[in-house]
């Protein structure tokens, strides 16, 4: 095989959707055994991509970048959008002040911010029946860019993920997140260079050992999947051995609150229907905003399976306690709610001089991972 035939070859391997490969299984992220990389120094490459879920392992990573002397004109955020974007948005899954968060970090920064999505959002790939998983869209100069799903086999899902570590039963984290991300990555001309001079490209995520699971053995840098000859790719994990207190003290060392979930109780910013929440994470979601435990209640009714493996999520709810959850005594309690459920959240929300811990900081990981 000539090598235009063989690079050609392995680009159609990078791009094939892992979804699009599977049949009516649960489908997920397929990890290959990790290659270690030794990287190059950090301003040697050509572009650095930050995922930022707004929690605050990936915020580490963000101000780590700052401290370590990061060329930030090479830096970019990159967010994916849980429930979609424009007219494929149907909020159902993410809190409402995630993508706004995130905005106002990348504004305060003065880095650009894409997303990236599945078509429908988790709620489209929850519902899809006897069809292809969704078209993955990505934003590129103000453009939608839209990969469409063309291998693979209709089938139906109609099931929320499973309460499982094995992301070949947690079907959300690649659905929604590492998979348009790494086709993203593939598809994107801006990211390949040539066999003489391939594009160096760092893609940072802020996977920490210490939250247990899969992540314990996530090496620090590795050689990402998608490496061609023409475009480098090295997967970096620079706060994996870090503690979730640093994280927090990295936020206060540099004036910025975190995000505001944190503030009413819970230790993750993961969804907001998190399929691992807890009896008592449920009964504080349901004091915050009853109609989105109605909308999951609604949904389980309509597909005639639960979020839990035993209990619907408003059993859940009514075996709870709130305040297990919410600080009912703080003061501020109405004000960290109304900017959780806001869609709205500006650079003068980021940057406080009176920084206040949040109770979240010293609660453990339920909520699932973010």
């Amino acid at each position: 095989m000539g090598a235009q035939a063989l690079e050609a070859m392995e680009q159609i391997m990078m791009d094939l959707d892992i979804e699009e490969a599977a049949s009516c299984h649960d489908e997920g992220e397929k990890r290959t055994k990790a290659q270690p990389v030794e990287l190059f120094p950090l301003n040697d490459y050509d572009k650095v991509i930050l995922h930022l879920s707004g929690g605050v392992d990936s915020m580490g990573c963000l101000f780590w970048l700052k401290k370590e002397g990061l060329d930030f004109s090479k830096l970019e955020i990159w967010h994916q959008a849980v429930d979609g974007r424009g007219e494929d948005y149907y909020e159902f899954w993410d809190w409402p002040v995630t993508e706004a968060y995130c905005e106002a970090v990348a504004e305060y920064f003065g880095v650009p911010i894409y997303y990236q999505w599945r078509q429908g959002g988790l709620y489209g790939e929850l519902m899809r029946e006897n069809r292809l998983a969704g078209d993955v869209f990505y934003e590129e100069e103000g453009n939608v860019i839209r990969l469409e799903t063309k291998r693979g086999k209709p089938s139906t899902r109609k099931r929320f993920p499973a309460q499982s570590a094995d992301l070949m039963k947690r079907w959300c984290s690649a659905s929604a997140k590492s998979d348009p991300a790494r086709r993203a990555l593939n598809n994107n001309p801006r990211y390949t260079g040539s066999e003489l001079k391939p594009k160096k490209i760092l893609f940072v995520t802020g996977e920490r050992r210490s939250e247990g699971g899969n992540r314990c053995n996530y090496l620090k840098a590795e050689k990402h999947a998608s490496t061609t000859r023409k475009r480098i790719v090295h997967h970096f994990r620079p706060v994996i051995d870090c503690s979730k207190a640093e994280m927090f003290e990295l936020h206060r060392e540099f004036g910025i609150i975190p995000h505001p979930v944190y503030y009413l109780g819970y230790g993750r910013v993961s969804c907001m229907g998190c399929v691992f929440f807890t009896d008592h994470q449920w009964k504080a979601l349901q004091y915050i905003a009853k109609e989105r435990v109605e909308r999951f209640a609604r949904t389980e009714k309509a597909i005639d399976f639960t979020i839990d493996v035993k209990l619907t999520v408003l059993e859940k709810a009514a075996k709870g306690a709130m305040e297990k959850v919410l600080p009912l005594d703080d003061p501020m309690l109405p004000r960290w709610i109304e900017m959780a459920l806001s869609r709205t959240f500006t650079t003068e929300d980021l940057i406080t001089k009176e920084w206040i811990m949040p109770i979240g900081a010293s609660r453990g990981c339920d909520g699932g991972p973010q």
